[in-house]
């Protein structure tokens, strides 16, 4: 009987924990939550090859890509509050062929062609539209994912929008956008790997603020009914 007991305790004291680990208002987590960072997913381990691109600002633009799929898996930068809405640039720059990559690993605008899929980004343009150079680095094609139409153009924008509203409150955000490619991706030409679906983290570790959204790479529902909490996930589950 004494052994249940303390078997009961012990349980008991587990579920608090994990309801104190992850709690649920607004997602503001304590501090000492945030194990996991961009350099634990963009690594020489994980990636064929990091690229690093640094902004006017001094920040760098992580790409960890993959050869076999010829794509980012991961995409990392930080937001500054000052920035996100300085200017609109309204002319866009054309992609570009990444050339830092090995020539057989490249991709180039044209093999999206009648692919019927969107070149979508990871880093978004709507968020480096405040310097003519920065933004060029957003448009090489190491930054670009096959993306449902519909998903691209009113899903996922959501959720870009939201990192940069969240830059301006916080003052800087850190984002990492994942990709999952699931077990057997179908390729545009044998050559580029469509994604099952991707992912936005966006946080800042001094405040305390961290939210983490998934988007299935196909339209699940109309988009007048879309919200951002139809596709937030809890963050330690990536």
């Amino acid at each position: 009987m004494k052994n249940r007991y303390r078997v009961m305790i012990v349980i008991l004291v587990l579920v608090f924990n994990a309801c104190e680990k992850y709690p649920s208002d607004d997602n503001d987590l304590d501090n000492s939550s945030f194990v996991e960072t961009s350099g634990e997913y963009i690594t020489q381990d994980n990636c064929d090859q990091v690229i690093e691109k640094e902004f006017s600002t001094g920040q760098v633009l992580e790409i960890c890509y993959d050869y076999t799929y010829r794509s980012a898996k991961y995409v990392g930068y930080t937001l500054e509050s000052a920035l996100v809405y300085s200017q609109n640039i309204t002319d866009r720059p054309n992609f570009h062929t990444e050339n830092e990559l090995p020539q057989e690993y490249q991709v180039s605008k044209s093999d999206y062609t009648y692919s019927g899929y969107d070149r979508g980004h990871l880093a978004p343009d709507a968020s480096f539209d405040y310097n003519e150079e920065d933004l060029k680095i957003i448009y090489s094609m190491a930054n670009i994912i096959p993306q449902d139409q519909n998903v691209n153009r009113y899903f996922w924008s959501k959720a870009e929008a939201y990192e940069r509203e969240m830059a301006v409150e916080f003052g800087e955000v850190e984002v990492l956008n994942g990709v999952d490619f699931g077990d057997n991706p179908i390729f545009i030409n044998d050559k580029i790997a469509i994604s099952k679906g991707f992912w936005k983290r966006i946080r800042n570790s001094d405040k305390g603020f961290e939210r983490c959204f998934y988007y299935d790479n196909f339209v699940v529902f109309d988009a007048d009914e879309d919200t951002l909490k139809k596709h937030e996930i809890s963050c330690p589950s990536l």
